[in-house]
Formats: structure tokens, sequence, C-alpha cells
């Protein structure tokens, strides 16, 4: 095996060079005060000239859901942000939201239940309509909590924490498969969910695990690098150099022990390169100016880690 095919491990050299771009956050960010993820999210998006889709699929209560989202966009002065309920398969087919997903210039799906989403977009006419949003039209997808795990091609169902280092505690399902090569788990420090993640990656070590904390997120270009934006952390978990596992020989309920899972600790700034497989560094912090400067405005998209 060559070099660079060893590399390919997860599977987005193929993506299309028109492939847009994906902000996927870790839930409970700032709707209220500073605002800085949803900034990012709105000046992505076109700030005064965006159009924002707010899908509320995976809420028990999409109403208040995205009206959250729709008083903070309107704060910070995006031109349209309007929610979409779509709570049956039949609303996935609905020619009046293709023609909203169509004009849209960025998709943000809510926090909730990920196999909400799953089973009522799968195979659907607006699946359809978001993958080509993203992968044709270069176009802009975000999600929070559970929007956020169900864009990726494998996602974390269940899983109670306490228990995840059992063998077959932690339950997956199929994603949406908008960032392929990747499983997501979302609150990942404040609810403790390590476990999970590590189970998930020890049973499939081609997939990059990512622990988003709160109030963080991923930005993710063409489907390859990203960089992390907000206030807190981002855990990574590759096990591409994976030696002795008992997954495979253990019973189900019993621990299992795995030998060489890497970790990396990302704070906003850094990033990762999910083909590579490599720590990104991020861009050495200004000296502090000292004696009174000028007022800063809105907070800047992060400039691209740099690689090590």
């Amino acid at each position: 095996m060559s070099e660079e095919k060893e590399k390919n491990t997860t599977g987005n050299s193929s993506k299309s060079p028109k492939t847009g771009k994906l902000l996927l956050i870790g839930g409970n960010e700032d709707k209220k005060k500073e605002m800085e993820i949803l900034n990012i999210l709105a000046e992505e998006a076109g700030a005064k000239n965006a159009r924002i889709e707010i899908i509320t699929t995976a809420s028990s209560e999409p109403e208040q859901s995205g009206l959250a989202y729709e008083k903070a966009f309107e704060k910070i002065g995006v031109g349209y942000a309007q929610s979409m309920h779509i709570k049956t398969r039949l609303d996935a087919d609905d020619a009046r939201i293709l023609d909203r997903i169509e004009k849209a210039s960025a998709i943000l799906f809510t926090g909730g239940d990920q196999l909400r989403i799953t089973s009522i977009f799968g195979a659907t006419p607006v699946a359809e309509a978001l993958r080509r949003h993203y992968f044709d039209k270069g176009g802009f997808v975000a999600g929070s909590s559970a929007g956020a795990a169900a864009l990726t091609e494998t996602i974390i169902t269940d899983g109670d924490p306490p228990m995840s280092l059992l063998k077959g505690t932690v339950s997956m399902s199929g994603g949406l498969g908008l960032l392929s090569g990747t499983i997501i788990d979302t609150h990942f420090l404040s609810r403790g969910r390590f476990g999970r993640l590590i189970q998930a990656v020890a049973g499939n070590p081609r997939l990059v695990g990512i622990g988003l904390g709160e109030d963080t997120g991923i930005l993710v270009v063409g489907g390859r690098q990203f960089s992390v934006v907000g206030t807190g952390i981002v855990i990574v978990v590759d096990g591409r150099d994976i030696g002795f596992s008992s997954v495979p020989d253990v019973e189900v309920m019993e621990p299992f022990s795995v030998e060489n899972l890497r970790f990396h600790v990302l704070s906003p700034g850094a990033g990762y390169d999910l083909l590579e497989r490599k720590f990104l560094a991020p861009p050495p912090r200004p000296k502090k100016q000292e004696g009174p400067g000028p007022v800063s405005g809105a907070k800047k998209i992060p400039s691209p880690p740099q690689k090590n």
C-alpha cells in the first residue's frame, strides 16, 4: 500500500472541489450575550444578506427552539432567519420546503434527538437538496448538539456514560453523511462522554472521533480541515494506530482493552487535518498592548491553523 493510500483513511479526499463549509457546535451556545459562534455562522452565511433556514426537526419543542435562534439572529442583524418545522417524512417531500432550501445561504439544524433527523430525512428529496447545497453549490451547513451529530457519516444514538467502557453499551447508526470518516459526540465534557467516543472509535478505528464541548464548535472547510471556535475545548480521538484490542473477543457488557489510542486536546484557534490526521497548531497569539488600545468590534473568524 502506498503512503498516499495509507493516509486516505477518512474518505474525505473524494469530496467535490465545490464542497462547502460546516459549523458543528457542541450545544448550549451563547444566544444572548457575545454570541461568538452565532456571529461566525451569520458572517459565513452572508451577514445582513444572509438567508438562514433553521431546521427544528430534532427538537421536542420545535417552535420554542426555532424562536430562540430567530431572536438571536435578529439581534445580530441577519436579514432573514426563519424556522422550518419538518416533523414527518411527508414534510420532507414538500415542494415549499425544497424551495426554501434551494434559496438558503445557510442551513442550521437545532438540537434534540439526532435519530429524529436521520429517520425523518433519510432517502427524502429534502436530504438530497441538502447534499446538493453542500457538495455541489459549496453551501454552508451548521448544526448544534444533535443537529451537529446527525451531519456526520456515523452517529452515536445512545450510551450511558458510566457504562460506556463496557462492550456493546454504545449504540450507533448512520448519519446524513456530510462529513465522512467521522463520528461526533456533543456536550462532551459537561456530560462525561469520553467513554462513548472511545468505544465508538475502538469499534471502528477508521473513524476520527470528535468530542465537542458546549459553546464550542469546529468550522470545517472542504470536508478536510477544521479550526476550533467558541469558548471551550474539542477532543479528537484517533484510532488509526491501535495495536492490541480485545474488543472483538470480550463478551457484551465486559470491559475491553485498547492499545495506542491517540488523543488531541484543541482550544479555540487550534485545528485538525482529517485526511492527514494531524494536529494543526493555532496561530501565534498577538502580544498584549501596553496601555489602552482601540475598542475592538465584532470577533473575527479565526485564521486557519498552522501545520506542525
